[in-house]
């Protein structure tokens, strides 16, 4: 009889440890589907490294923290090398993302566009536009516009007289492309007149020593600078600096960092073009998650503002420039309806 006791009490104590156990591995596999579920967006920048993209990538995780979604981010360290958006492409199909929000790096971007809606994947163009249909949707500042409001403030600064250089980014980059049409025409307009068109690069050191070339021979003549990006206008800034010329042309340049707001601060830099990275970031990521990827397409202009030395302190201004979102988009005043 006590040998038979003791064997049952022995096999119900095995039965409950090895229903611990089954129950310990059903909670597992749980938690493991659970991850594996969690909705994912890729968002992939042009580039990286620079204040503009940290931007766009806070603005992309705040909206994937609100929305308790996965934010895969990553780009190429060079925005000469768009075939890394290739792969990173390839990583956001791999890890099963829902949307896709992207930086075109250039037009052959649209294969990739087209082949994630074959598979009901919706594609959100953010910073620029390509021009591709097939795209739900394209969040970024009207990129002519903002070219011709600099050649506006050029004109006023320098009171619709003067010779002016017009020096770019790279060929084929749709954004920077589009400033500088808009700058060259409103600034042709307004009665400026160009004396030196020249691209610089995609780094700042390249853009610093073509720019000091580009410069030296026309110092004598020269009243104003324009520059079209944040890359741009910092290695112009430097290169005017090397020849004693900042702060006597106007320079105004592209986009924020703590360089440009400190040479502003000191009357080195004229004014600086500031659009909103967060709100492309952030809101790009709320369009890849509720759009369809047959949506219809839908182009939302983000904006700009003009800051200089005179207004930088303005709340509105300094917090765009400073990229302190404690009081904008990040608690939901601005947040994209569904």
């Amino acid at each position: 009889m006590e040998s038979r006791i003791y064997k049952s009490s022995i096999c119900k104590s095995k039965i409950r440890i090895i229903s611990k156990i089954l129950g310990g591995l059903g909670i597992l596999c749980s938690l493991a589907v659970s991850a594996t579920a969690k909705d994912c967006i890729g968002v992939i920048p042009a580039g990286s490294g620079h204040a503009f993209w940290n931007s766009v990538e806070a603005g992309a995780k705040q909206a994937g923290r609100e929305l308790g979604i996965e934010i895969y981010y990553r780009g190429p360290a060079d925005e000469s090398r768009t075939e890394v958006q290739n792969t990173v492409i390839e990583r956001v199909l791999e890890k099963g993302c829902k949307g896709l929000v992207i930086a075109p790096g250039a037009p052959e971007r649209a294969a990739n566009v087209a082949a994630l809606r074959a598979q009901g994947i919706p594609t959100v163009y953010i910073d620029r536009d390509t021009g591709w249909a097939d795209v739900v949707g394209v969040i970024a500042t009207n990129n002519y516009e903002a070219g011709k409001l600099a050649a506006e403030k050029m004109a006023e600064a320098l009171q619709g007289k003067g010779n002016v250089a017009l020096l770019r980014l790279k060929k084929g980059v749709a954004s920077t492309d589009a400033r500088e049409q808009g700058f060259l025409e409103g600034a042709t307009a307004a009665g400026l007149t160009i004396v030196t068109d020249d691209y610089l690069g995609t780094q700042v050191g390249d853009a610093r020593e073509t720019a000091e070339k580009s410069l030296r021979g026309k110092l004598t003549e020269l009243d104003g600078v324009f520059t079209p990006n944040e890359s741009t206008t910092i290695g112009t800034l430097q290169a005017l600096q090397r020849l004693n010329k900042a702060g006597q042309v106007i320079h105004i340049g592209f986009d924020s960092s703590q360089t440009l707001i400190r040479a502003m601060k000191t009357g080195k830099l004229y004014g600086l073009v500031v659009q909103q990275p967060f709100e492309m970031g952030y809101q790009g990521v709320y369009m890849a998650h509720t759009k369809s990827a047959r949506d219809r397409k839908e182009v939302v202009d983000t904006g700009v503002v003009f800051a200089t030395q005179a207004n930088m302190e303005r709340p509105e201004i300094r917090q765009l420039l400073h990229m302190d979102y404690t009081h904008g988009i990040a608690n939901g005043t601005t947040k994209p309806q569904n």
